[in-house]
């Protein structure tokens, strides 16, 4: 390629581009000139929405704040800790896979068993003089059964789905628990309540595999010992009667099958034990502990609502909409009437 036509081909590009921008101009210009038509009625529309998206912002919305509390993974070996926690989940109704304990820690947060005790759990809050639980919080001491099974699935339900947040990092499987909240302090309050609540359903109602051994190995030495020393005894009643036994057949015979008894006793509690002084060890050392890095604290500033990013998405979709509207009214009258069963009468052009 020479030069000149590299030259002219560098010309040709500018042009394009410029013939593509005027046609664009071109085919906007009609709808552009009918919403100059209607400038009046769209910045009184939007003056007005402007207006009550602003009472609504500012008198009507209330601030909300935020506090989280941060829980550490387990570090080390978590098989034997996986497999008991797994268990605690499904104690609590939860179903969980595969993954670190923080992972399944979020999923305990959100079971029942858990926010259980954070629900009825009284609270201090600036909303009443006295201390109230969360039913009595949000249900604003409508109810007087605080035990009632609905009023409590209302406060679980917005808990769960609109109040507590949780977070796993996918790296350092670091889990972030945040509580949102009218009050800053009711907001730490009920983030830290949660942590101590999962702390202590994992502490207390964990149902491990190596405890579950432990329980057996237990129980099976036990027994196993008394029929050792039952056995024992039988040897030793035996001989006692028995003080010649070479010169009988029947009698060694019978001696020996004792004595073998013993010996299959012996081992088998001899592994037993040793087996057991393992499970013991397994238990204490597979305890799940939650590693608390920080505690929720009283935010102070308060996280929301962000007014005035959400006054300028509201403005914007209001004067979007609205220019779609005047610019597509003929286009959406007709189809209204052909909904209705009925022809646009041509001389009607205003909505």
């Amino acid at each position: 390629m020479t030069d000149q036509e590299t030259k002219n081909e560098e010309t040709v590009q500018p042009q394009k581009l410029e013939d593509w921008f005027k046609n664009l101009i071109e085919k906007l210009r009609p709808y552009m000139k009918q919403l100059w038509e209607v400038r009046k009625k769209l910045m009184i529309f939007n003056g007005a929405v402007a207006v009550l998206v602003l009472v609504y912002l500012y008198l009507i919305t209330r601030p909300y704040f935020e506090s989280t509390v941060t829980i550490l993974p387990e570090y080390g070996s978590k098989s034997t800790t996986l497999s008991g926690l797994s268990q605690l989940a499904s104690l609590a109704g939860v179903r969980v896979g595969e993954g670190a304990p923080t992972e399944i820690y979020q999923n305990l947060i959100s079971s029942e068993t858990v926010l259980g005790s954070v629900i009825y759990t009284k609270y201090k809050t600036e909303k009443f003089k006295d201390s109230v639980n969360l039913i009595q919080y949000f249900l604003k001491g409508d109810t007087t059964d605080n035990s009632d099974r609905k009023n409590f699935l209302k406060v679980y339900e917005t808990l769960s789905k609109y109040t507590i947040r949780s977070n796993v990092d996918r790296l350092t499987k670091i889990l972030n628990l945040t509580v949102t909240m009218p009050e800053s302090n009711l907001a730490a309050d009920v983030a830290n309540k949660i942590a101590e609540s999962l702390d202590l359903y994992v502490r207390t109602k964990r149902k491990s595999y190596a405890s579950e051994q432990r329980f057996y190995l237990e129980k099976r030495t036990a027994q196993v010992k008394d029929s050792l020393s039952f056995v024992e005894e039988k040897l030793k009643s035996f001989r006692e009667q028995n003080r010649v036994v070479l010169q009988s057949p029947a009698l060694l015979l019978e001696q020996g099958r004792i004595m073998r008894e013993i010996e299959i006793l012996n081992a088998v509690y001899i592994e037993l034990t040793k087996q057991l002084e393992i499970a013991k060890i397994d238990d204490i050392r597979e305890t799940p502990i939650v590693n608390i890095k920080e505690w929720a604290k009283d935010p102070v500033i308060k996280a929301g609502p962000k007014r005035v990013n959400n006054f300028i998405t509201f403005m914007f979709f209001s004067v979007l909409l609205s220019s779609l509207f005047y610019v597509f009214r003929l286009q959406l009258r007709k189809y209204y009437q052909m909904v209705k069963g009925t022809g646009l009468n041509e001389s009607d052009t205003s909505l």
